[in-house]
């Protein structure tokens, strides 16, 4: 084999994996949240357009019901032994705390502290209506003992998010990633807005 046909069949292997891994793929970038702070979290973001894509109609009608919240805190057990419960309530027999607000949602697990944000795009949502003029965000955050750095390349700051309880949350249906990703957001949308 001439090392002309060695390196294309290596380009095409390196393509064909890029392309059938969705855990490099589809997120955007990884992105410092504070551009001027060395010392803030960085994150693995969606932007709006593939944010859209993975919530859809369905999340913009859900975030669209945020209008009476300003700020609310629930607890979610995965297994749906425990009801939703408060803030009040102990962190025992629950694995998310889901802080609620019309910006943002946060969805900590409990115990590792990995975590979604959904960047609602309430404001902008109101005055414009459509689904491809919102503008949400998705980001992710591994737990800390595997912080994404600055300098981490989305691949690293991957292989660092797939530690994480919250990936394991996600994920734990099989490896569609990014559909089970918008349907773990919606169902915590949904049981969030309920309580």
């Amino acid at each position: 084999m001439r090392l002309c046909d060695v390196l294309k069949l290596w380009n095409f292997t390196c393509l064909f994996l890029l392309l059938s891994c969705p855990h490099f793929a589809a997120a955007e970038k990884v992105k410092p949240l504070n551009p001027d702070c060395d010392v803030c979290p960085v994150v693995i973001s969606y932007d709006s357009e593939e944010s859209r894509n993975l919530i859809g109609e369905t999340g913009k009608n859900l975030i669209s019901k945020l209008t009476n919240i300003k700020e609310k805190t629930v607890k979610i057990d995965l297994d749906g032994i425990k009801k939703t419960g408060s803030e009040k309530d102990g962190d025992d027999g629950y694995e998310l705390v889901i802080s609620v607000y019309q910006h943002m949602v946060a969805i900590n697990a409990i115990r590792d502290g990995s975590s979604i944000k959904l960047k609602t795009g309430f404001n902008h949502l109101i005055t414009h209506q459509t689904l491809d003029q919102w503008n949400p965000e998705i980001q992710l955050t591994p737990s800390d003992a595997h912080a994404i750095e600055r300098s981490d390349p989305l691949a690293l700051a991957w292989a660092k998010m797939r530690k994480s309880r919250m990936y394991d949350f996600i994920n734990s249906s099989g490896d569609k990633w990014e559909q089970n990703l918008g349907q773990f957001l919606l169902m915590v949308l949904d049981r969030s807005l309920q309580e």
